[in-house]
C-alpha cells in the first residue's frame, strides 16, 4: 500500500520534476539485495527478474536496455511538488528508483514500490518495475506487527 502523499502524487503533474534528494551515498552491505520485477508496456507478455545490488548494472530483456538501482527509500513520501523525500527510518513504504540507460544514454528513471500489486508505470515510459522483495539489514525499522 503507497503512503497517501506517493499515492497523491502518482497522478500528480509536479511528480514530473525530477529530484533525487532522497539519492542514497552509502554502499550496501555484502548481504544487502533487490528482487526487482520488469515489464515492458508494448509487451505485456514480458516478465524479468532480478536480484541486484545497489549500483550493479543489469540487463533488460535481450541486452538492448541497462539498469542499475540508485537508492533505497524505506518510507518513501512525494510532496504535491514533486519532490522525494524519507519520511521516516520505518519500512512503511519501501521503494528503489532505478535508472535505466538505451547505450550510454539515460532513457528512464522510475520508482520500484514494495507495497502495490503491479509494476509502476509513468505514463511516458516503457519499462515498469516492482521492488518483489528486498534484504538491507537491520538499520531500518520493520513495520510493527498488529494483532
Amino acid at each position: 500500500m503507497l503512503s497517501l502523499l506517493a499515492w497523491l502524487s502518482l497522478s500528480h503533474p509536479a511528480c514530473s520534476q525530477e529530484s533525487d534528494s532522497t539519492r542514497s551515498t552509502e554502499t550496501d552491505s555484502l548481504d544487502t539485495y533487490y528482487v526487482i520485477e520488469t515489464r515492458h508496456r508494448l509487451f505485456p507478455e514480458f516478465v524479468q527478474v532480478d536480484t541486484v545490488r545497489l549500483g550493479q548494472p543489469f540487463l533488460i530483456g535481450e541486452e538492448e536496455y541497462r539498469a542499475e538501482i540508485m537508492t533505497f527509500n524505506p518510507h518513501l513520501g512525494i510532496t504535491t511538488d514533486g519532490e522525494y523525500l524519507q519520511v521516516s527510518d520505518t519500512l512503511y513504504n519501501p521503494a528503489v528508483r532505478i535508472r535505466v540507460f538505451e547505450g550510454d544514454e539515460e532513457m528512464q528513471k522510475s520508482w520500484a514500490f514494495h507495497f502495490v500489486s503491479a509494476p509502476h508505470y509513468y505514463r511516458q515510459e516503457l519499462l515498469g518495475f516492482k521492488l518483489l522483495e528486498f534484504k538491507v539489514g537491520d538499520k531500518y525499522i520493520e513495520i510493527p506487527k498488529t494483532k
